[in-house]
Protein backbone atom coordinates (compact mmCIF):
# COMPACT_ATOMS: atom_id res chain seq x y z
CA UNK A 1 0.00 0.00 0.00
CA UNK A 2 1.03 3.28 -0.96
CA UNK A 3 1.16 6.30 0.99
CA UNK A 4 2.47 10.13 0.50
CA UNK A 5 3.59 12.35 3.03
CA UNK A 6 5.52 15.95 3.71
CA UNK A 7 8.56 15.19 3.93
CA UNK A 8 9.24 14.95 7.42
CA UNK A 9 12.84 16.24 9.52
CA UNK A 10 13.21 11.83 10.02
CA UNK A 11 12.82 11.32 6.50
CA UNK A 12 15.81 13.44 5.54
CA UNK A 13 18.92 10.74 6.02
CA UNK A 14 16.40 8.00 4.06
CA UNK A 15 15.30 10.97 1.58
CA UNK A 16 19.68 11.48 0.73
CA UNK A 17 20.19 7.47 0.30
CA UNK A 18 17.27 7.33 -2.08
CA UNK A 19 18.21 9.66 -4.30
CA UNK A 20 22.06 8.69 -4.40
CA UNK A 21 23.69 12.06 -4.01
CA UNK A 22 27.11 12.54 -5.39
CA UNK A 23 28.16 16.07 -4.10
CA UNK A 24 26.65 18.26 -6.61
CA UNK A 25 23.21 16.77 -6.02
CA UNK A 26 23.66 16.31 -2.14
CA UNK A 27 24.45 20.37 -2.04
CA UNK A 28 21.28 20.84 -4.35
CA UNK A 29 19.03 18.44 -2.05
CA UNK A 30 20.05 20.40 0.74
CA UNK A 31 19.31 23.45 -0.59
CA UNK A 32 15.96 22.07 -1.27
CA UNK A 33 15.32 20.67 2.24
CA UNK A 34 16.17 24.05 3.84
CA UNK A 35 13.57 26.11 1.32
CA UNK A 36 11.05 22.98 2.15
CA UNK A 37 11.59 23.68 5.92
CA UNK A 38 11.46 27.46 5.44
CA UNK A 39 7.90 26.53 3.76
CA UNK A 40 9.57 27.94 0.20
CA UNK A 41 8.88 24.78 -1.40
CA UNK A 42 7.26 21.30 -0.35
CA UNK A 43 8.45 18.05 -0.88
CA UNK A 44 6.28 14.85 -1.29
CA UNK A 45 7.40 11.43 -0.52
CA UNK A 46 5.77 8.19 -1.76
CA UNK A 47 6.61 5.11 0.53
CA UNK A 48 5.58 1.87 0.20
CA UNK A 49 6.39 -0.15 3.62
CA UNK A 50 8.33 2.18 4.56
CA UNK A 51 10.67 2.59 1.69
CA UNK A 52 10.77 5.41 -0.47
CA UNK A 53 9.73 4.59 -4.18
CA UNK A 54 8.81 8.75 -5.12
CA UNK A 55 9.05 11.96 -4.63
CA UNK A 56 8.07 15.32 -6.09
CA UNK A 57 8.02 19.11 -5.16
CA UNK A 58 5.36 21.98 -5.39
CA UNK A 59 7.64 25.05 -6.05
CA UNK A 60 5.25 28.31 -5.90
CA UNK A 61 8.33 30.62 -7.14
CA UNK A 62 11.43 29.79 -10.21
CA UNK A 63 13.65 32.37 -10.87
CA UNK A 64 12.03 32.23 -14.33
CA UNK A 65 8.65 33.64 -13.68
CA UNK A 66 7.04 32.50 -16.75
CA UNK A 67 7.31 28.71 -14.87
CA UNK A 68 6.54 29.89 -11.28
CA UNK A 69 5.40 33.70 -10.24
CA UNK A 70 4.90 33.25 -6.45
CA UNK A 71 1.15 34.16 -7.53
CA UNK A 72 -0.98 32.91 -10.04
CA UNK A 73 1.24 30.08 -11.38
CA UNK A 74 3.40 27.46 -9.58
CA UNK A 75 6.12 24.53 -10.41
CA UNK A 76 5.86 20.96 -10.69
CA UNK A 77 9.66 19.75 -10.04
CA UNK A 78 11.39 16.76 -9.67
CA UNK A 79 9.02 14.17 -10.14
CA UNK A 80 10.79 10.90 -10.00
CA UNK A 81 9.73 7.29 -9.24
CA UNK A 82 12.31 4.44 -8.35
CA UNK A 83 12.51 2.36 -11.42
CA UNK A 84 10.93 -0.98 -9.88
CA UNK A 85 7.84 0.65 -9.04
CA UNK A 86 6.92 2.51 -12.81
CA UNK A 87 3.58 1.98 -14.39
CA UNK A 88 1.83 1.42 -10.57
CA UNK A 89 0.19 5.21 -11.01
CA UNK A 90 2.54 6.66 -8.51
CA UNK A 91 3.61 9.52 -10.57
CA UNK A 92 0.18 10.21 -11.55
CA UNK A 93 -0.96 10.49 -7.51
CA UNK A 94 2.20 12.70 -6.58
CA UNK A 95 1.06 14.87 -9.94
CA UNK A 96 -2.27 15.20 -8.51
CA UNK A 97 -1.43 16.01 -4.64
CA UNK A 98 1.08 18.85 -6.25
CA UNK A 99 -2.16 19.83 -8.38
CA UNK A 100 -4.63 20.00 -4.81
CA UNK A 101 -1.53 21.59 -2.88
CA UNK A 102 -1.27 24.08 -5.93
CA UNK A 103 -5.11 25.35 -5.95
CA UNK A 104 -5.47 25.04 -2.04
CA UNK A 105 -3.08 27.78 -2.25
CA UNK A 106 -5.17 29.57 -4.98
CA UNK A 107 -2.48 28.60 -7.89
CA UNK A 108 -4.82 28.71 -11.49
CA UNK A 109 -1.48 27.28 -13.27
CA UNK A 110 0.76 24.50 -12.40
CA UNK A 111 4.22 24.17 -14.80
CA UNK A 112 6.98 21.27 -15.44
CA UNK A 113 9.57 21.45 -17.28
CA UNK A 114 10.85 18.10 -18.94
CA UNK A 115 13.72 17.06 -21.38
CA UNK A 116 12.80 16.63 -24.82
CA UNK A 117 13.88 13.30 -25.50
CA UNK A 118 12.04 11.67 -22.31
CA UNK A 119 9.03 10.65 -24.07
CA UNK A 120 7.86 8.62 -21.32
CA UNK A 121 7.48 11.79 -19.04
CA UNK A 122 6.07 13.52 -22.01
CA UNK A 123 3.51 11.33 -22.38
CA UNK A 124 2.39 10.85 -18.52
CA UNK A 125 2.27 14.77 -18.65
CA UNK A 126 0.11 14.68 -21.89
CA UNK A 127 -2.34 11.83 -20.29
CA UNK A 128 -2.65 14.37 -16.68
CA UNK A 129 -3.72 17.33 -19.14
CA UNK A 130 -0.46 19.10 -19.23
CA UNK A 131 0.52 20.73 -23.19
CA UNK A 132 3.58 22.68 -24.22
CA UNK A 133 3.75 26.25 -23.97
CA UNK A 134 7.46 27.11 -24.78
CA UNK A 135 10.46 24.86 -25.91
CA UNK A 136 14.02 26.41 -23.50
CA UNK A 137 16.95 24.53 -22.89
CA UNK A 138 18.39 23.93 -19.26
CA UNK A 139 21.79 23.37 -17.96
CA UNK A 140 22.42 20.44 -16.10
CA UNK A 141 26.56 19.90 -14.68
CA UNK A 142 27.60 21.76 -17.24
CA UNK A 143 25.76 20.45 -20.34
CA UNK A 144 22.74 21.90 -22.06
CA UNK A 145 19.66 20.03 -22.51
CA UNK A 146 16.63 20.87 -25.10
CA UNK A 147 13.44 20.81 -22.82
CA UNK A 148 9.87 21.72 -23.35
CA UNK A 149 8.04 23.61 -20.71
CA UNK A 150 4.32 22.43 -20.45
CA UNK A 151 1.78 24.08 -17.98
CA UNK A 152 -1.86 23.23 -17.52
CA UNK A 153 -4.51 25.36 -16.21
CA UNK A 154 -6.04 23.67 -12.79
CA UNK A 155 -9.62 26.34 -12.90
Amino acid sequence: MISIRKLNPEDIQQFFLWRDADIYVHNMLRREVMEHEQGKRVIFIAFINFNIVGTVQFVPKHYDIELADGNSTAYLQSLLVDQNYRRQGIAGKLIKLVEFEAMQLNFQRLTIMVESDNSAALNLYSKMGFSVFKISSNMWRGMEYSVQCLEKYLF
